[in-house]
């Protein structure tokens, strides 16, 4: 009995790897949000690019919720200082014509500008590629192209088509042996087409966005690093109807939706490793979200609605990561927000005005499980459901799915 336990034993040493660093789903088994760039992992490199350096020699599958949806990666160290990067992604990625996301994060529509482009938007068909690189001793640089479009053309005479183009740098300085500060832009620039018997029916006039990353790590303790974060993004969209006279109630007004979205993050987190392979992360932070969206027709500009709405967002939680075998690791992930919700409306001339205020908490609990078996990783995002649940074939209590999404990593 003794000689065959040594046997399994030393199986699975053979088979079993250090495990590798993970991936978007490992994130999200640990609370998501601002996790996704404050602790380091593969997911840092789509916000900085710069840390593409350390993830050489890699493919993978990532956030996937099925089969036909999650990211695919391929990132080949060309040196010991410098990585490429090739990924393609078949997700919603950023709307090309949303009209109105506020009141309470829903999205609206603001009168007379409703119906463009739902059937083709969002984008989600990406192709990218990134480098990253060492400049050095003490400093990073990355960066990333992405390109993602739909079209529907049907006749000649009604095409749908909309299409978005992304650049993403990154710029780091290692300050010390144990110190760091790392920078990143976002730029998108997004349009579509609406052709409908053979003219145009929803114009394009603007879709723009950009987004500022800002991090640092610094020792605090033997065992602790505190990483401070500043995360802002906004977008801005444009959109109008063309003038013409066949429609019904449009008349020869043609139409304009604006929106305009704002989202401002400032927090810290405290990276505890009390031991080898274990990382505690609590964390605090602040989001401010403003968002209007205003409606008007043409050539008088009548206003046909407005819509201004701001949230403030207090959160606080922690991540957890523990390895319980060589070839196993737990995770979990929890957070309470306070979300604190002011909206205005107001509708055309003669119609309802009104706002309101309202302030509710969030709760989130999340869960995963780290595989890795001789230079393979697998990451489950496991829904908190099934704890409850338990096997269908013994509970009797269907949970759908046992992972919300889950990455496979190889490590050559």
């Amino acid at each position: 009995m003794k000689m065959h336990t040594r046997f399994l034993a030393a199986a699975l040493g053979l088979l079993v790897a250090a495990p590798a660093m993970a991936t978007q789903s490992r994130i999200n088994s640990m609370s998501g949000g601002e996790k996704t760039f404050t602790i380091r992992d593969e997911a840092n490199i789509y916000g900085l690019p710069q840390f593409l350096v350390d993830h050489g020699n890699e493919v993978d599958v990532d956030a996937a919720a099925g089969g036909g949806y999650g990211r695919m990666n391929i990132r080949y160290a060309l040196t010991d200082e410098a990585v490429l990067l090739l990924y393609g992604v078949r997700s919603p990625w950023m709307p090309v014509a949303t009209v109105s996301t506020i009141n309470g994060n829903t999205p609206q529509t603001v009168a007379g500008v409703g119906g463009a482009m739902t059937a083709q938007d969002p984008t989600n068909h990406q192709f990218g590629i990134g480098f990253g690189m060492k400049v050095g001793e003490a400093m990073r640089l990355g960066a990333r192209i992405e390109i993602g479009g739909a079209r529907d053309d049907a006749d000649g005479n009604n095409l749908n088509s909309n299409t978005m183009f992304g650049l993403n740098f990154g710029l780091g300085f290692d300050l010390g042996e144990t110190n760091s500060l790392d920078f990143g832009l976002t730029l998108r620039l997004g349009s579509f087409v609406d052709f409908e018997g053979g003219a145009d029916r929803w114009v394009s006039e603007a879709n723009t966005g950009f987004g500022l990353l800002g991090k640092g790590e610094f020792q605090v303790h033997q065992i602790a690093k505190l990483v401070p974060y500043l995360n802002l993004d906004y977008t801005g969209v444009t959109i109008g109807h063309a003038v013409r006279g066949d429609e019904v109630g449009i008349g020869n007004e043609a139409k304009k939706g604006i929106v305009s979205n704002t989202l401002f993050k400032l927090g810290a987190d405290l990276a505890i490793n009390p031991a080898e392979r274990v990382l505690i992360q609590p964390g605090v932070g602040l989001g401010i979200w403003f968002s209007s969206a205003e409606g008007t027709a043409a050539p008088k500009g009548q206003i046909l609605g407005v819509e201004n709405g701001n949230q403030m967002m207090p959160y606080y939680g922690f991540a957890a990561e523990a390895q319980a075998f060589d070839w196993l690791s737990l995770r979990v992930g929890a957070r309470q927000t306070i979300v604190m919700h002011n909206n205005a409306n107001t509708s055309p001339a003669g119609g309802a005005s009104n706002e309101f205020h309202k302030s509710t908490v969030q709760n989130q609990l999340t869960t995963g499980l780290g595989i890795s078996l001789r230079g393979w990783q697998i990451d489950l995002n496991v829904n908190p459901t099934f704890y409850n649940n338990g096997i269908f074939a013994v509970s009797g209590v269907a949970t759908a799915p046992y992972a919300v999404d889950f990455a496979i990593v190889y490590d050559w």
